[in-house]
């Protein structure tokens, strides 16, 4: 059995060990996708201090519970970088770069987009349901007008989705404890959004981890052999084919053949 120590050096290097071989390997192609990120999130903080930036930013990044279906999907792409309400952002742009950084070279790029995209789409796309529900499960017609988490549900998504395909314990805990702190010290669309956000993530880890040919269709083990089907009466036997022992993988040593 692992010791604690033994455990904890084997979950961290589970999380941060492919970025770290990334960049020690100098194999920068499996590291741009964070800073990618980060830039754009600064960019768009950056324009929305400016009056024709900050009017561009609301028109067409920021979303609201209560606007129509239309208007969330024609701004959906450009929320995932809009500031959030209550965020500073630097700590936006920081999130983004550090967990965006991890991801790709553990997940790949197209999975880490993948996954933030869902995260991010069906958190942002839950806001009109919570105020559907009410108090106090969900929100009140007051807060109709709150703007969406921001870059943030992206981020949870991809954190929990590297947790469970990885089986990362410790940040499965953290994501727990980070979720029950948010719930009971802040209000508001925010921590709704990310709780959609990271069961967004833990689903499509577990169907990424579903084994494949697990329908009733497959039920061979996967590396076993399929078992030919029996011939028909009559029909003329054929030789089986010479087995050759190799040595190193070389010339044949012997054929054998076997009996039938």
């Amino acid at each position: 059995m692992a010791t604690t120590p033994q455990w904890w050096r084997a979950q961290c290097q589970g999380l941060f060990g492919p970025a770290a071989a990334a960049l020690r390997q100098g194999r920068y192609g499996r590291l741009w996708l964070g800073p990618a990120a980060a830039l754009l999130v600064a960019g768009a903080a950056v324009a929305a201090r400016t009056g024709p930036g900050h009017a561009a930013i609301t028109r067409y990044a920021i979303t609201h519970p209560d606007d129509p279906l239309p208007a969330t999907l024609l701004r959906l792409p450009l929320s995932v970088v809009a500031p959030a309400a209550l965020l500073p952002y630097w700590f936006a742009v920081g999130q983004v770069l550090i967990v965006c950084s991890l991801a790709q070279p553990l997940l790949g790029t197209l999975r880490t987009v993948a996954v933030a995209a869902a995260g991010h789409s069906l958190a942002t796309l839950s806001a009109p349901l919570w105020i559907a529900a009410g108090p106090p499960v969900g929100l009140g017609a007051d807060d109709a007008r709150l703007a969406d988490a921001g870059p943030s549900a992206a981020v949870v998504a991809l954190l929990a989705y590297a947790a469970v395909r990885h089986r990362i314990g410790w940040l499965a805990a953290a994501l727990v404890a980070y979720h029950s702190i948010e719930v009971v010290t802040a209000g508001g669309l925010a921590p709704r959004e990310h709780l959609v956000a990271t069961l967004t993530g833990v689903a499509a880890a577990a169907l990424a981890t579903r084994p494949a040919g697990s329908g009733a269709l497959s039920r061979r083990a996967p590396g076993a052999r399929a078992i030919p089907a029996p011939a028909p009466a009559g029909a003329p036997v054929r030789p089986a084919r010479a087995a050759s022992w190799t040595i190193g993988g070389s010339t044949p040593w012997r054929s054998l053949r076997r009996r039938e």
